[in-house]
């Protein structure tokens, strides 16, 4: 009898591709899986909505771990989101980051994304980007306005900019008075700020004691910094051949980059063809 009842993986650089598309074998692989009993959880810094259309191609209709760690839940296709846990920014240091990068950095995309909602000041060339990465567009408001009697909780806010700038906003945050939020870079020119201690690993550690698995039941895939945690949390940790060699040695496993079968040749160790 089969032991894993439960695979995560983070998408990009994971799941899907260099082009964003999920290979036909990843899919045959992973509902091979599901149908054996297996759930399967996609964990990324997307947002719930922006995991909807992989989750349909996967045929899956399991929960998200969305925005790193600080939302899980599950959605539909009217955006209809049933919440299992939330870790939000303090609404004061959201209004603080908004002032500041506003001020200081002008020039900055900064992103506001709360539940399936991704709000942004303009739609400029940084949005557009964005945008058709990862199929939708954003809606434009007054953040500041927003920030200042918001009717939901911030998830994540996005900083996209110059890498130099990035590099600068990232540093301006590492101070005692942001000590309540994390900022990473997800790529040279994004910066990534959720609230302190949120992580995939934390979020998939409540969601495994919510379905009373143990972690030994679990097998994750990652390619990144911020899915060392999550491989280590789990029975089986697979990293992608195209992940750094830090993430590769914490894993347990390592399979072929993202634009190979990988995913699809280690489910298949662990779930038989026929289901």
């Amino acid at each position: 009898m089969n032991t894993i009842k439960l695979i995560v993986s983070d998408i990009d650089g994971t799941l899907v591709d260099d082009q964003g598309a999920l290979r036909p074998t990843t899919i045959a692989g992973v509902q091979a899986a599901v149908a054996q009993g297996a759930t399967m959880v996609l964990a990324s810094a997307r947002s719930p909505k922006g995991m909807f259309q992989l989750a349909q191609q996967l045929g899956i209709q399991s929960t998200m771990i969305a925005y790193n760690g600080a939302l899980t839940a599950k959605t539909d296709a009217q955006d209809r989101l049933t919440v299992m846990a939330q870790q939000a920014i303090p609404v004061d240091l959201a209004r603080q980051v908004q002032t500041l990068v506003s001020r200081q950095w002008p020039d900055a995309s900064l992103n506001l994304y709360s539940n399936n909602d991704w709000l942004v000041t303009e739609k400029g060339p940084w949005e557009v980007q964005e945008a058709a990465g990862i199929g939708f567009a954003p809606t434009v408001t007054d953040l500041e306005a927003w920030l200042a009697a918001p009717q939901q909780p911030v998830h994540k806010i996005l900083v996209m900019a110059a890498s130099a700038t990035i590099v600068a906003i990232e540093r301006a945050l590492a101070v005692p008075a942001f000590a309540g939020v994390t900022a990473y870079r997800s790529k040279d020119t994004y910066l990534e700020i959720v609230a302190a201690g949120v992580t995939k690993a934390t979020a998939l550690t409540e969601l495994l004691r919510d379905d009373q698995l143990s972690p030994e039941q679990a097998l994750a895939f990652g390619d990144n910094f911020n899915d060392v945690a999550m491989l280590q949390t789990v029975g089986i940790g697979v990293a992608m051949a195209n992940a750094p060699q830090a993430v590769k040695q914490a894993a347990d496993l390592v399979t072929t980059d993202n634009n190979h079968n990988g995913i699809q040749q280690i489910l298949a160790q662990y779930f038989s063809r026929e289901a």
